[in-house]
């Protein structure tokens, strides 16, 4: 269900319409903008802000071009992405803060741009000759893969690789990129050349198995 917040950023009238097509969405009926994905809360509740209407979420809602969306402390999302990226999906922990775009709408942005926070994708494919997600300092490339991101501070983003191969390039600097593999770590910081991936550590890998874990998921990789 739906709990609206009281920060409805819109002209009357103007705010009843936008309104309305928020409520269709949650009750399942497609509005004017088809969605690209859905999010479904897991713990917790997600904030949605889309255009002019702020609402705040405790079940799930469909993900329309140009929504932006912010986690509260102590909460856990699952994203599942249909058209271009069925099959694709994703893991939004807490106090984190991110935009997403279509594909279809526009072919020039990246789906994901993770301004804040954390982010599990697993991907089956991505084939669209732009990075798959970006955050403040980096550009992400996945060749099918499985990975985490994280933005911690302004100016850096951290990564881990779960499976597969990513590739994260430098907004500022392109010629600054790195690579990971599986159980890999490394960092884009700005203005600084990357150093080489080191392997994740067990005091690190065993707990984000349980943060990241897909519903139904035990250890990364492994599904009951």
């Amino acid at each position: 269900m739906w709990q609206l917040s009281s920060k409805i950023r819109s002209a009357p009238g103007v705010a009843a319409l936008a309104l309305a097509a928020v409520l269709m969405t949650s009750a399942g009926v497609a509005p004017v903008g088809a969605a690209f994905g859905e999010l479904i809360v897991l713990r917790g509740q997600v904030t949605l802000f889309r255009g002019r209407i702020t609402a705040v979420v405790i079940d799930r809602f469909d993900l329309e071009d140009g929504d932006r969306v912010v986690t509260a402390a102590d909460s856990k999302a699952h994203i599942r992405l249909f058209g271009a990226l069925a099959g694709s999906e994703a893991i939004v922990t807490e106090n984190t803060e991110f935009n997403v775009s279509d594909l279809a709408l526009h072919r020039e942005r990246s789906p994901f741009e993770l301004l804040a926070g954390a982010i599990r994708s697993r991907l089956l494919e991505f084939l669209a000759p732009i990075p798959f997600m970006r955050t403040p300092t980096a550009v992400i490339g996945i060749k099918g893969t499985d990975f985490i991101v994280y933005v911690k501070r302004p100016k850096a983003s951290e990564f881990v690789g779960i499976d597969g191969l990513i590739e994260a390039v430098s907004r500022s600097r392109p010629e600054f990129a790195i690579r990971l593999g599986k159980r890999q770590w490394g960092e884009i910081v700005e203005g600084e050349e990357p150093r080489p991936p080191i392997r994740v550590p067990d005091e690190i890998w065993d707990p984000a198995q349980i943060e990241f874990g897909f519903p139904g998921e035990v250890g990364f990789g492994t599904a009951e």
